[in-house]
């Protein structure tokens, strides 16, 4: 991957909470990409998520917090460029790649973000009334629960749609989570909830993401 600019360009009335959003979630966005293209160069093998409990948020936390501590320190963004006015903008120095990811993702939640709100609530609501937050996939094989493996099997599929995932991405992330699809829908519940703040930014021209 290589090292350049992208540019977010800002419009309307910021406050101040919008630019701790804004810095907060695309760092740890910016990190799980990150690391869906460093597995796919046969990087991070040596970590195994499988092991973290998966209990509620804490591992949640962690997971992202580890993927973030895993960007080299000159990969990570920095601010060229930053100019408050309507328009504005913030000139990043960043690997382009991951610019373009987050980009992409944020145009998909953006531009449907009621039915992508409807489709994470109803995967989520359903997720905790099956049970599934202190469970990993060999215990629902274990247990033979049937309907709760296909659900989650469908699940993981409508959210790599819903989020625009390339065939790559995914491929990444059934690596990214060993290939187990419980935990791989964890993580992509996490990264709804972290995407979404940026999406709404977008679809209040707060920001525009794209080139």
């Amino acid at each position: 991957m290589k090292i350049g600019q992208s540019i977010i360009k800002l419009d309307k009335r910021w406050k101040l909470e919008d630019f701790s959003i804004l810095t907060k979630e695309y760092q740890q966005l910016y990190g799980f990409f990150h690391a869906l293209h460093a597995i796919n160069d046969n990087q991070f093998t040596d970590i195994d998520f499988g092991h973290m409990p998966w209990l509620g948020g804490g591992s949640v936390v962690g997971f992202f917090g580890i993927l973030s501590n895993r960007v080299k320190q000159n990969d990570k963004p920095t601010v060229k460029r930053i100019q408050y006015a309507s328009p504005g903008f913030i000139e990043l120095t960043l690997l382009t790649d991951i610019a373009t990811d987050i980009s992409s993702i944020v145009a998909a939640l953006s531009g449907a973000i009621a039915s992508a709100a409807g489709t994470y609530h109803l995967i989520h609501s359903q997720y905790q009334k099956r049970k599934l937050t202190q469970l990993k996939i060999k215990d629902l094989e274990a247990q033979q629960l049937r309907d709760e493996i296909e659900f989650v099997k469908k699940s993981i599929i409508e959210l790599h749609d819903t989020f625009n995932l390339s065939p790559e991405q995914v491929v990444a992330l059934h690596k990214l989570s060993k290939n187990d699809e419980l935990i791989q829908l964890k993580m992509l519940l996490a990264l709804y909830r972290r995407a979404k703040p940026l999406a709404e930014l977008q679809s209040q021209n707060k920001a525009n993401f794209g080139d």
